[in-house]
């Protein structure tokens, strides 16, 4: 049996414009005053015991939502949620904490609810109160507690109760270094028990490194589920994409119109990318393969010598490089052709890319024709690596003392 089995799971709040109308609407039988609003929508998945699975999203995309149905804390409109073992969960920051009660009541307390005993949390306190470090302040109100006092207690009880699943809700977002450092060696070491973590973060640098599986919630519904790199690369190219609509990005070019009278200028007739001979309109490499771009163009009144430039842009519309035939001195034929330019180990990372095309005069310097977004393409990674591409990069390792050692590790 898997740790986490959901299927069909949607979840659906009622939305009252007034709250006498919640009232009403109890009072008459078959009124309604109520809208309807689904956070979550047919979600399905299923986490493997021992596995840490990522949770991504923008804000509002029902996340959330879906780690309180996990947890229990909600009941599910529709669907089903099967959770095997006892759960431990950090949902927010001081989720069932009472404010009036101390620490220390407040763990006895979050240790009721998860059915372990009194007993047990007096052998387990100390433990929550070496990690938490709030000192005489666990015997205070926690409404006195500062934010970081807050999740160290929060995080202390949920994973000191030693749970089979344990939900954490961008846990590593408050607190300091010191403490963010504490967390993730805990993280690490519940991973190298067996134990089942759901992480939800913004974070994605985190999400790679510590998730095997992830999935990404958009506007409630499963946008993608499945291998943390593939995943979180969509996931990045999806905000990029955002960022390019709302923020000014560089221009794209678009088709000029061609004079087809008694002196046509020669123009672009296709572009695409060639993989094994053959064009294909969008085609997905691996960085380190090979990737062609084929630019047909026509001269109707040959002999007229023409340049072609390909720009290749990230899905953001930030430039990776361009480069073209009259820079490198390559000289086209006079006349209708086609010409490919290869990429060989291309280095590019993990995202959504297009090409630009420009047709030049015999100068380089007048476009006859431009092309943006000519064609596109996705890279996808199998390792772990930020940025834009892979730099091939060495490690010199020196060891201080008398016992002078090196060790050198080239990549790339």
């Amino acid at each position: 049996m898997p740790a986490i089995q959901v299927e069909g799971l949607s979840k659906a709040y009622r939305i009252y414009a007034r709250p006498k109308d919640r009232v009403k609407e109890y009072l008459v039988r078959g009124l309604k005053c109520h809208q309807e609003f689904w956070a979550l929508r047919d979600v399905a998945f299923q986490a493997p015991v021992g596995s840490t699975f990522g949770l991504i999203g923008d804000n509002g995309s029902g996340k959330s939502t879906l780690l309180q149905l996990l947890a229990g804390t909600l009941t599910p409109t529709l669907g089903t949620v099967r959770v095997q073992g006892r759960i431990s969960a950090i949902l927010e920051l001081g989720a069932g904490f009472n404010p009036e009660f101390t620490g220390r009541e407040n763990v006895f307390m979050c240790g009721a609810i998860m059915g372990i005993g009194q007993q047990e949390m007096t052998e387990r306190f100390e433990e929550v109160l070496s990690f938490a470090e709030i000192g005489d302040f666990i015997d205070r109100p926690v409404r006195m507690y500062s934010t970081g006092m807050y999740l160290r207690l929060a995080f202390a009880v949920a994973t000191t109760v030693d749970p089979e699943v344990l939900i954490l809700d961008e846990a590593l977002a408050v607190g300091d270094q010191y403490f963010q450092k504490r967390c993730i060696d805990r993280i690490e070491a519940f991973r190298k028990a067996g134990k089942t973590i759901v992480f939800c973060s913004h974070n994605t640098y985190q999400v790679r490194m510590i998730c095997d599986q992830v999935i990404w919630l958009r506007d409630g519904r499963v946008a993608m589920i499945g291998e943390t790199l593939r995943v979180v690369a969509e996931y990045e190219s999806y905000l990029r994409d955002r960022i390019g609509e709302t923020e000014s990005a560089p221009a794209v070019y678009k088709p000029a119109a061609r004079d087809l009278g008694s002196n046509p200028a020669p123009w672009i007739s296709n572009v695409s990318t060639v993989v094994d001979g053959e064009a294909v309109s969008r085609h997905e490499l691996h960085t380190g393969d090979d990737l062609s771009i084929a630019v047909s163009y026509e001269v109707p009144r040959p002999p007229t010598t023409v340049h072609v430039a390909v720009r290749i842009f990230r899905n953001d519309g930030i430039e990776c490089y361009g480069i073209g035939t009259h820079v490198d001195g390559v000289t086209l034929p006079p006349a209708s052709g086609r010409m490919t330019i290869r990429f060989p180990n291309l280095q590019l990372l993990a995202g959504e890319y297009y090409v630009s095309v420009y047709l030049l005069d015999e100068t380089g310097l007048h476009p006859y024709e431009e092309l943006g977004k000519a064609c596109s393409f996705w890279v996808s990674q199998s390792f772990v690596a930020l940025g834009m591409c892979k730099l091939n990069h060495e490690w010199r390792v020196e060891s201080s003392g008398n016992d002078l050692r090196q060790a050198r590790v080239t990549l790339g």
